[in-house]
Parts: C-alpha cells; sequence; structure tokens
C-alpha cells in the first residue's frame, strides 16, 4: 500500500498503493482509502527548499509508477531533512511499493519516533493502514539457547549471536538456519518466519569431541565415516558376490543351451526337401523358400555363442571369488578362535600368477 503525505491538504486527489501477496509482488493495485491528499504549495519550516523540489519530483515518479526512483529521491530528501516526518513517510511508502519490506518497516517506526507531530496526527488513519500492510511482510525471529557467543545466520546471512536478546527484523518467508561455534558441532534446518508475529527457535549445540587423538574419545562424525568406508571396502569380498556370479553365469549357460536346441530344429527344418523346396519348381532354391528359417538360425547361433562365452567367463569369476575370498574368511575366523585354532590347523586357497596357491598349517 502506498500512499503520498502532503504537508499541508487543500484537495482530497490522491490514492494508496497496495502490493499483494507473493503471488501479486510484481503488480500493484490502487485502492482508496477513502481521503489521500496531495501536497501542498504551503513550504513546512523544517523543509527547506530543495527537499520542497525533491519531494514533488519523488510524487511525480510514484505517479508515473517508478517506485525505485523515487525512493531514491526520497531518500535524498532524508539527507536534506532527517527529522521530517513526511519525508520519512514517503521513504516508507516508496519503500513499500518497491518490495522492500523491512526498509519500509524501519522508516516507519522512524515515523512513529514523532507520533506527537500535527502531521502525523492528522494522517494517523492512513498511516495506521500502511503499517498493517507492511506487518504482514515482517516477521520477528530470535534464536535463544546455548552455548553463549555462538553465530546464528539466516540465509547466509549473519544477525546475531545466542543469545539473541533483541529479535530481528527479516521479510516473511522460509530460510536455513544456521548456528556455529568453534569446538561445537554446527547446526542447520529450515525454518519458517511467518509476518506480523514473533518466531522463537531455541538450539542447543553439541560440543565436538577430539578426533583422532591419543584419549578413547573421537568424534561422532568420524566414528560414522570410518564404519561405512570399512563396510565400502569390504563388501567385495562378502559372499554373495560368489553366488551372484555364479547365478549370471548359469543364466548364460541356459540361455545358450535353449539357443542351441532352437537352432538344432530350425536345422531340420531347412534340411527337410518337402519343406524348404518346391518339388513343382526345379527352380526354386531352399533360400527363396525359407528365407526366415535361415534368419532363426543364424540368430539362435549367434546367442548362443555369446551367452555360452559370458556364461564360461561368469562361471570362472564365481571360481576364482570364491577361491580368493575362503582364504579371507578362514583367516577371521582363526583371529577369533585365537591360539586354539591355530593349533588345529587352518588351509586356504588363492589365486596367484597363472596358478592356484593354496597354504596352511597342520
Amino acid at each position: 500500500m502506498s500512499c503520498r503525505f502532503p504537508r499541508t491538504p487543500r484537495s482530497i486527489l490522491g490514492r494508496l498503493k497496495v502490493r499483494l501477496g507473493a503471488l501479486l509482488l510484481s503488480s500493484f493495485m490502487v485502492p482508496a482509502l477513502g481521503t489521500s491528499l496531495i501536497a501542498s504549495t504551503a513550504q513546512a519550516a523544517d523543509e527547506s527548499p530543495e527537499t520542497e523540489a525533491l519531494l514533488r519530483r519523488g510524487i511525480q515518479l510514484r505517479r508515473e509508477g517508478a517506485d525505485e526512483a523515487a525512493l531514491a529521491v526520497f531518500l535524498e530528501a532524508e539527507a536534506q531533512s532527517p527529522n521530517s516526518v513526511r519525508v520519512l513517510l514517503h521513504v516508507a511508502t516508496a519503500a513499500q511499493a518497491a518490495s522492500k519490506w523491512l526498509m519500509a518497516d524501519e522508516y516507519l517506526r522512524k515515523a512513529t519516533q514523532h507520533d506527537n507531530d500535527s502531521y502525523y496526527q492528522r494522517y494517523r488513519a492512513e498511516i495506521e493502514e500502511v503499517r498493517a500492510a507492511t506487518s504482514q511482510r515482517v516477521g520477528q525471529f530470535r534464536a535463544v539457547g546455548s552455548p553463549e557467543g555462538a553465530e546464528v545466520v539466516l540465509n547466509g546471512r549473519v544477525i546475531g549471536t545466542l543469545p539473541m536478546e533483541t529479535p530481528k527484523s527479516v521479510e516473511a518467508g522460509t530460510y536455513v538456519l544456521e548456528v556455529s561455534k568453534p569446538g561445537y558441532y554446527r547446526l542447520r534446518r529450515p525454518i519458517s518466519v511467518p509476518g506480523a508475529v514473533l518466531t522463537r527457535e531455541t538450539v542447543d549445540l553439541n560440543v565436538r569431541t577430539a578426533a583422532g587423538g591419543d584419549g578413547p574419545d573421537e568424534s561422532l562424525a568420524g566414528r560414522v565415516g570410518a564404519d561405512s568406508g570399512a563396510q565400502q571396502a569390504d563388501w567385495y569380498q562378502q559372499r554373495w558376490v560368489t553366488w551372484s556370479l555364479f547365478g549370471v553365469g548359469a543364466a548364460a549357460g541356459v540361455t545358450s543351451g535353449i539357443s542351441l536346441f532352437l537352432r538344432e530344429r530350425a536345422a531340420d527344418h531347412w534340411n527337410d526337401e518337402g519343406r524348404c523346396l518346391d518339388g513343382s519348381d526345379p527352380s526354386s532354391s531352399r533360400l527363396e523358400e525359407c528365407a526366415d528359417v535361415r534368419n532363426d538360425i543364424d540368430t539362435a547361433e549367434q546367442v548362443a555363442i555369446i551367452s555360452g562365452g559370458l556364461g564360461v567367463v561368469f562361471m570362472a569369476g564365481a571360481l576364482a571369488h570364491w577361491l580368493a575370498t575362503s582364504g579371507d574368511d578362514s583367516s577371521a575366523s582363526a583371529h577369533g578362535r585365537g591360539a586354539a585354532a591355530k593349533a588345529a590347523g587352518e588351509f586356504s586357497c588363492s589365486p596367484g600368477m597363472m596358478n592356484i596357491l593354496c597354504k596352511g598349517t597342520f
């Protein structure tokens, strides 16, 4: 919502602009608020001719819809007359129209410090409507908890430290809250800050324990990382890998056998003179009469060769994996049973260069 605040009202001509919700941020609606005023030509006691000229220029820009440019002009006027309620309110409404909700809220608060001013009193109703529209887009946020001095960050911007004694004004919306302090684990979580209310978040950071030191303590993150790393390093030694290789090899072998069977059937069809030769036409050939049968023979033969080769490769891989990992299993078992297991004897095999090496104690 936006309106113009004249110094001395003489006629009723203006309207207040209101920026709608999140889906209409780029559009403006100009609702009639009843009494909205334009600036008079009389000059206020605390405004210089330069300030008056800037205000008139900014008002004209607002009428043309150039809210960003008008805001810059009103800020120049504030530098000329920082205590003018009229100037402060023009800055607030131009900032609101430009979707700079925090700036609009800030300048409305500045103007409220002069609520005893006659100009403020005259347009109190309009000011309250502007304030109500702005408050729906500005919320208050406060983080409390421990440790003291931890840095509080919203969407990458530092807004304070724990505990936040004074709430921070932020635009209503969703944020990523981060709280951190050296020696503690960082906290990071999404939050939502609605408008016109105070959002209070309680945080409690955990102390970061020493990782890799001489003592028994280490960080939880380090322990989890080490455990998962060990699991990832050992997966290829698991017995299910052997059976997976064996299963794929067996499936490829079965596919090869079925393909060979189908090839033989097609070959019998091809060789049958009564089926692939036309006795009434001596010039006909087998290829002309049974071209599809010949294609079936070639396809089945290719599938049999490829699947058979894959079957041999996967079966060999399964055998090699079983021989390589059986030694690891027996070694781990020997560590668990101690010296008695060593006395009883262990046996293991592993692949070597062009051979299989077996070793053990007896």
